[in-house]
């Protein structure tokens, strides 16, 4: 009788169905990896999602390739949906959790596998994790490596093949692809390459050349455990608190050499832009950084050295890995003896008790947090402050003059509520936190929309009526390329606002708009407007440094967010009234936000079309020319 394992991928949101299908899974079902996996072991797979993704991920090839492999299940994270702004940490343990608990004592007799829902796992990977857990290591840990999205989902889209449903890239060919294509949160953290760094610096690497890359991660991800202990709710999330209390004693393998064991993570271009600063940082930040948040499991990870090649090692390999390991013995030489501990967490402990507790609540209400959270707090701090803001402010994004982020709203609120007065069918996309959340639904990711193959909207007369994209100003480049795709799912004469919202605490000013032909769309009618000025930007950074000194929720975030708004009312309300009086089409260096408004036109061909029209040399309504 074979071992038995278990492999868990959470996912939520379309967005994650979709790379999971169509990536994910097929990369598992490369020869070495689950077909492997399952020679060795008894596997089961369990996918823990919202239920309204199930029928879209059973209809998917790959997954029925899969379920000829081993057994699927599906495990529920409806009541803790939807995700909000903060919680993304807590909701992904809890979600993880739910892949095990219901085997009770016998998890400890079953080998546990974790994987991302966009996690490509290199063909062979698995066979050689099969390998050491049937030599008996207990606690495996192999690293992932960013990559950006839209360069490299293209040229694996290509690999799957179309009957099998497979995606076979050995493990120096994804590296070369991964080396190639780094994701900017790679690069920040390349330490000999001291342009630009991220200021939470959690990984290291050293770039070799252009096929070698080594580094220390912490913590390094874990993915293989048979637990020594039954455990049933988390203490911290996942990669800070479980391996302590699932396994204290148990000794770790790394799979440090992505011959053995590699996946890449797809992320967009943006995600963490805004963790990065230019120039080199000071190994006493660093050491400064890491005092605060590791622990010792999570410093263990970080002495471990891992090398990602795409060919054979260099003959200078040795000269690097001795420059990298002199750097990383200044950083331990400056850490405090004793690390952060995973049982209340200096800085994560008290967030994530209460997100757990509000996580329960909504969990008790059925998944709707109006229902439990709001009520329940009703009578608290929390509510007070919101009926407060909401009296003298208004309600986000349908704000007052005297709201510090009124003037970067007021456009895009004013023109959605006469949308959704006259009933038009609105597409939202972003990818963000945003400020029109609290009127609008059904937000898709506007990279997820370019991943996605157009369909045929003329065919089916399925057309949005508008369409609002927000943007960061990082992100201003794919428009030229949205917009392409955006247009051809809102019908013709429809409105798309683009939203630039510049979250920074510094002027952003003309660079982003420089590369004219670049950025702008040349087709359909259009129109900008940038609102913002040198004061208004002051008051405003004013208002977003105290509304975000504290936790979301916190009753500090709300004394200090709410004495902050009132101060500043008097001067917002003159500032924003001063600048929304501006000609807001000519271009001022401080804009904090800027709306591009186009107009869909294009042209349509079709007989019924022109006989409405009507016109000399057009078809008229029997089907002739007049």
């Amino acid at each position: 009788m074979k071992p038995a394992a278990r492999l868990i991928i959470p996912l939520w949101g379309s967005v994650y169905a979709e790379k999971l299908v169509s990536m994910t899974l097929p990369a598992l079902l490369a020869p070495g990896n689950l077909p492997s996996l399952a020679t060795m072991f008894d596997v089961e797979v369990v996918l823990v999602t919202e239920s309204k993704l199930v029928d879209y991920i059973r209809q998917a090839r790959s997954f029925q390739r899969l379920s000829t492999i081993c057994d699927v299940k599906f495990a529920s994270l409806d009541d803790l949906m939807p995700c909000e702004p903060g919680e993304y940490g807590v909701v992904l343990t809890a979600a993880l959790f739910r892949g095990f608990v219901d085997l009770g004592v016998k998890v400890t007799e079953t080998f546990l596998l974790f994987l991302n829902a966009d996690f490509i796992i290199a063909d062979g990977s698995y066979r050689r994790l099969a390998e050491l857990m049937r030599e008996g290591k207990r606690v495996i840990h192999a690293p992932s490596f960013r990559v950006a999205l839209e360069d490299v989902w293209p040229q694996l889209e290509a690999r799957v093949d179309a009957e099998s449903a497979v995606l076979s890239i050995k493990p120096r060919e994804m590296a070369k692809l991964a080396l190639t294509h780094k994701h900017l949160t790679v690069k920040a953290r390349t330490v000999n390459q001291r342009l630009y760094h991220q200021w939470c610096m959690d990984q290291f690497y050293w770039y070799v050349d252009e096929d070698t890359l080594v580094g220390y991660q912490w913590p390094v991800a874990l993915v293989a455990i048979k637990p020594e202990r039954v455990i049933t709710e988390p203490v911290l999330v996942w990669d800070f608190g479980y391996l302590p209390e699932a396994a204290p004693t148990l000794e770790p393998y790394f799979l440090a050499d992505t011959d053995d064991f590699f996946m890449i993570e797809l992320q967009k271009r943006v995600t963490g832009e805004e963790l990065v600063l230019p120039g080199g940082i000071s190994v006493d930040a660093i050491a400064k950084f890491l005092s605060e948040w590791t622990t010792h499991e999570q410093r263990r990870c970080g002495r471990q050295l891992l090398t990602i090649h795409a060919g054979d090692l260099p003959v200078d390999l040795d000269d690097v890995i001795a420059e990298s390991r002199r750097y990383m013995n200044e950083i331990a030489c400056r850490l405090p003896p004793v690390p952060q501990s995973h049982i209340g967490h200096s800085k994560l402990g008290r967030w994530f008790t209460e997100t757990t507790r509000r996580l329960k609540e909504r969990s008790a209400g059925g998944g709707n947090l109006a229902v439990s959270t709001i009520e329940k707090e009703g009578r608290g701090l929390s509510h007070i402050f919101r009926s407060i803001h909401t009296a003298l402010f208004g309600p986000l994004p349908l704000l007052r003059p005297a709201h510090p982020l009124w003037l970067d709203t007021f456009d895009v609120a004013t023109q959605v509520a006469s949308w959704q007065r006259s009933g038009q069918r609105i597409l939202w996309l972003c990818s963000r936190d945003s400020l029109f959340s609290g009127i609008l639904k059904d937000r898709r990711d506007p990279t997820s929309l370019l991943m996605t193959k157009p369909r045929d909207q003329a065919a089916s007369g399925d057309f949005f009526d508008a369409c609002l994209c927000e943007l960061s100003p990082s992100a201003l480049m794919m428009l030229p390329a949205l917009h392409r795709r955006i247009r051809t799912l809102v019908r013709n004469g429809g409105k798309v606002l683009v939203h630039i919202n510049n979250p920074y605490l510094t002027p952003v000013g003309m660079g982003l708009f420089a590369a004219y032909e670049a950025v702008f769309p040349d087709v359909d009618k259009s129109g900008i407007r940038f609102h913002g000025t040198w004061l208004t930007a002051q008051i405003r950074k004013l208002y977003l440094r105290a509304a975000t000194s504290f936790p979301a929720g916190s009753p500090a975030h709300g004394v200090l967010a709410g004495l902050t708004l009132v101060a500043l009312a008097p001067m917002a309300w003159l500032a924003n009234r001063a600048a929304a009086s501006r000609d807001a089409s000519a271009f001022k260096p401080n804009w904090t936000s800027v709306v591009l408004e186009l107009e869909v036109v294009r042209k349509d061909v079709s007989p019924f079309h022109c006989a409405k029209r009507g016109g000399t040399g057009r078809v008229n309504a029997t089907g002739g020319r007049t």
